[in-house]
């Protein structure tokens, strides 16, 4: 099980890695990891089941990190000190960087993405611990790819590979949130992290919920314009039945597209409803 002096020998572990080494924002985080640990604001808490469905394995409240001992502790033991060592550069992160909520999550997992990968890789050498301080963790400290835990890293890993991390956030309900992501944050970074190619069919059709909702109020035709683009963005049945299962209610973007484009786009969405057998308006389609 873990205890309080887990947390100094997780962040040593992470002071130690060759990650932290490389520099950027890990010896601003190392640092604030100290200072938190200086005045006790760092400790173990049995969090109630998470309202996504998920588990809240750590949490920042403002000045303090609070980790999930009962979530560590059922890991195997092998896999613990490693396991803490992540939540906390994750948590680390946030209270390091400034950033507005989503580019903070991101950063948040971004650093602790390439210590994932020197931990399910060679390994960090625990300077902390040798065998004649027992039941602590010594020697080479491994992340198992294939665990409970080490499975989450592996596909946060693999997204940020092909520059989808963004995707993989967003599949999380909890960051679908207005606070998180909102119609000008999509319509500034349509053309980021690949285009819009590049982004899952699900994160597409977020996109247009976001987008069709937010027309009702605002009336901006640059929304509807992004909405077509994104519509536009998918060539298979199969991924527009994906992308539409999250775009929400019909009837929201057809009012959108009713009271924000005039018929300025009239012949775009009247060759969607062709090629997909859709009623997008309630324009009578052209001969």
């Amino acid at each position: 099980m873990v205890d309080k002096s887990d947390i100094s020998d997780a962040i040593l572990l992470f002071e130690y890695s060759q990650t932290a080494r490389v520099g950027g924002r890990a010896p601003n985080v190392i640092r604030n990891l100290w200072g938190l640990v200086k005045r006790n604001k760092i400790s173990f808490h049995s969090f109630p089941p998470a309202k996504s469905g998920g588990v809240t394995v750590g949490d920042r409240l403002p000045g303090q990190i609070r980790v999930n001992s009962q979530y560590v502790d059922h890991l195997p033991a092998k896999e613990q000190l490693g396991a803490l060592s992540l939540v906390l550069v994750h948590e680390g992160t946030h209270e390091t960087v400034g950033f507005e909520p989503l580019y903070s999550e991101l950063a948040a997992r971004i650093l602790p993405i390439y210590y994932y990968r020197e931990l399910s890789g060679p390994g960090v050498f625990n300077e902390a611990n040798d065998p004649r301080h027992p039941g602590k963790q010594w020697g080479t400290i491994r992340i198992t790819p294939n665990t409970v835990f080490g499975s989450g890293y592996q596909e946060e890993s693999d997204a940020l590979k092909k520059d989808q991390l963004l995707d993989y956030v967003l599949s999380i309900k909890d960051y679908t949130e207005p606070r998180y992501i909102d119609a000008e944050w999509i319509i500034d970074k349509l053309q980021l992290w690949g285009g819009l190619k590049n982004r899952w069919l699900t994160t597409r059709g977020l996109y247009i919920r976001v987008l069709a909702e937010t027309v009702k109020t605002s009336f901006d035709p640059n929304y509807a314009a992004a909405i077509l683009d994104i519509m536009e963005s998918v060539e298979r049945r199969d991924d527009w039945t994906v992308m539409m299962k999250e775009a929400g209610a019909l009837h929201t973007i057809q009012l959108a597209f009713e009271i924000s484009t005039s018929q300025r786009f009239s012949a775009r969405i009247v060759q969607l409803e062709r090629k997909w057998g859709v009623r997008l308006t309630e324009w009578p389609p052209k001969p």
